[in-house]
Formats: structure tokens, C-alpha cells, sequence
């Protein structure tokens, strides 16, 4: 008889500390590359890869700043792990980040570094909600 066990992690929630706000500037780099579609131009595929890599350097930063909500699945059988899945959610809202670069990397990559200068952003949300995570 083959005896499964399912082990969940449920809501692993990562909070900035005010000290590390206090810190100063915060980067992020995100990666992207091009779309294997058939029918698109040069062009195309390198605008779709520079998007997909600001997206990415955006999700960085809203991991290291706001936070990630973490759920895993792991399915083990005689003692043998079948299966180990695991999920990231970000839900935050970031105002002000700014793009430092953005490089081309070999085979139409690109490479986006953001910045965000967090002791701007707590002196702002100190008079008006400018950063916060939204359905909370």
C-alpha cells in the first residue's frame, strides 16, 4: 500500500522593518528574454524581452520591499519525495521606483536594474498612503 503524505506551508509574510526603510536605496535587477513566437519581427521580440525584464526587476523589488507569500506542496512516498511545488505571491503597490538600466545580454536578453530610495517613500507615506498592499 503506497502511503502519501501532502505537507502544505501555508503564508509565509515577509514585513519591512522601519530600520531598513531607513537604509536608503533599494535595487532590483530583472531578466527577460525574447518570445519564441512565430511571425514576430526583430524589433518585436526585443521590445516584448525589454518589458518582460522591467516586469521582472518590478517584482524584485516588490519582494524585497513589501514581501512574498509563500505556499508550498510536497508529496512524499515511502519516504521518497514524489513531488515538491512551491508558489509566490506579490501583491504590493511601489510609487517612485526609478530605472537605473537596462543592458542587452546575449541571444536578445535584456537586463533591468531598478532603484527605489526608501527613505523618501517613508517620509511620503508618512502624510498620504503611497505605498501599501492592496486586498489586505
Amino acid at each position: 500500500m503506497r502511503i502519501k503524505h501532502i505537507l502544505v506551508s501555508l503564508a509565509t509574510l515577509l514585513a519591512v522593518s522601519t530600520s531598513f526603510a531607513e537604509e536608503g536605496l533599494v535595487s532590483a535587477a530583472g531578466y527577460g528574454a525574447p518570445p519564441q513566437i512565430e511571425g514576430l519581427s526583430g524589433a518585436q521580440r526585443r521590445l516584448m524581452s525589454m518589458r518582460a525584464s522591467k516586469l521582472d526587476a518590478y517584482r524584485a523589488l516588490a519582494e524585497t520591499v513589501q514581501g512574498f507569500r509563500l505556499a508550498g506542496n510536497s508529496t512524499v512516498a515511502a519516504l521518497s519525495v514524489q513531488n515538491d511545488s512551491f508558489r509566490i505571491y506579490v501583491d504590493a503597490y511601489l510609487r517612485g521606483a526609478r530605472v537605473v538600466s537596462m543592458n542587452a545580454l546575449p541571444e536578445g536578453a535584456y537586463e533591468t536594474v531598478l532603484e527605489l530610495d526608501m527613505s523618501k517613500l517613508v517620509t511620503e507615506s508618512s502624510n498620504q498612503n503611497y505605498f501599501a498592499m492592496r486586498g489586505r
